[in-house]
């Protein structure tokens, strides 16, 4: 079913771009802006506490609106998200970074349940356990493709070089371009999210 392909390949995509955001802000805080790693954890737990708080919301909205717009539209939200990233300096304000992590929390939250409401649209009932399997499967490779694109651009401008040694413009180099892939990621995500029931 290339609808229920469409909608799975786009969770791999949000979960892989969504996923790499707190390793890479992690080190943009601690390596670039010199923040202490608990002020730095602080910072971070902003997108956590969006997801919680707004996930389940989404959640019951997608059982009454349709899922595969909510999921889109979500998709939208982290692709902006991830593009203030993408355009982040070394003198980003404090309330800059907390907007963007605010944004990707609430885009994923608008995403995640609705698309899995989605992709359980497409079976039966006796097949929701096979599917919900396959869809956290899809989670797991996007954790890993999201953190081999990380690999892959570190290695080419970092090198041999550990992140703490690394110069500061390349780590950025590295920040920016890892933020525009994933920008790049939600942006075709979008037009999975919406495939619908043939």
């Amino acid at each position: 079913n290339l609808s229920y392909t469409m909608n799975n390949l786009a969770a791999l995509l949000n979960y892989g771009a969504i996923f790499a955001v707190t390793y890479l802000l992690s080190v943009y805080l601690q390596v670039i802006k010199g923040i202490s790693s608990q002020s730095a954890g602080i910072i971070l737990i902003t997108s956590a506490v969006m997801m919680a708080v707004f996930s389940p919301i989404f959640g019951r909205l997608s059982d009454r609106r349709s899922p595969f717009l909510l999921s889109a539209f979500g998709m939208g939200i982290c692709a902006a998200a991830l593009g203030m990233f993408a355009f982040m300096t070394r003198e980003a304000d404090l309330p800059f970074i907390l907007t963007a992590l605010a944004l990707s929390g609430f885009g994923f939250s608008v995403f995640s349940s609705p698309n899995t409401n989605a992709v359980m649209s497409f079976v039966e009932p006796d097949d929701y356990s096979a599917a919900s399997s396959a869809l956290a499967a899809m989670r797991s490779l996007g954790h890993t493709t999201g953190m081999a694109v990380v690999t892959l651009v570190t290695g080419i401008f970092v090198g041999e070089k550990t992140l703490t040694d690394a110069e500061p413009a390349l780590l950025m180099k590295v920040v920016r371009i890892c933020f525009f892939t994933f920008s790049f990621f939600c942006i075709l995500g979008i037009f999975m999210a919406r495939k619908r029931k043939m």
